[in-house]
């Protein structure tokens, strides 16, 4: 089981990884397509059509797909003021608890994003000015919080694997 678990992890720690890259490349476009913007704004007295709508929806996706290299990299805020004296065990165990709490979050999160995207979806909802499909920006954010909660997961059984063998 711990070596199906290692086994996972690594894949997981692989996909996350693509993840952040498409998201760092985003996150470029959207300041390119923002920096064009603001420059022919100010120069020739246009800008990008649905500059705003393409940001807004760009930087939604780009969030969802850097959440699992943040949870591999243990980048969430963590306030270690009052545990910074406990045993190792005692840290494994609110560890494990803690990513149990946020497994769950994780999967609650995937769920609800699910249902939205499939309403979305079906009332066939479109941006304003581009009239782009909302539902689009849904799929890759299911997929990372799914990524995420399979993450959390394996975070949340290795440390309980680290407090009983501590």
């Amino acid at each position: 089981m711990h070596s199906f678990l290692l086994k996972l992890k690594q894949w997981v720690m692989f996909v996350s990884r693509q993840f952040a890259l498409t998201g760092g490349v985003i996150m470029i476009l959207l300041a390119l397509i923002t920096v064009i913007s603001i420059i022919g704004r100010a120069f020739f007295g246009t800008s990008i059509q649905g500059d705003y709508e393409l940001v807004e929806a760009g930087l939604a996706v780009a969030i969802f797909l850097f959440l699992t290299e943040c949870q591999i990299k243990k980048g969430h805020v963590i306030v270690d003021f009052f545990t910074i004296t406990l045993a190792k065990k005692k840290i494994y165990f609110l560890d494990a608890t803690g990513n149990l709490l946020f497994t769950l979050v994780a999967g609650l999160l995937t769920w609800q994003l699910s249902i939205g995207g499939l309403e979305s979806h079906q009332y066939l909802e479109q941006s304003m000015i581009l009239e782009l499909p909302i539902w689009m920006a849904y799929v890759p954010a299911v997929i990372s919080t799914g990524l995420l909660t399979i993450c959390c997961a394996i975070d949340t059984l290795l440390d309980y694997r680290e407090y009983y063998h501590a």
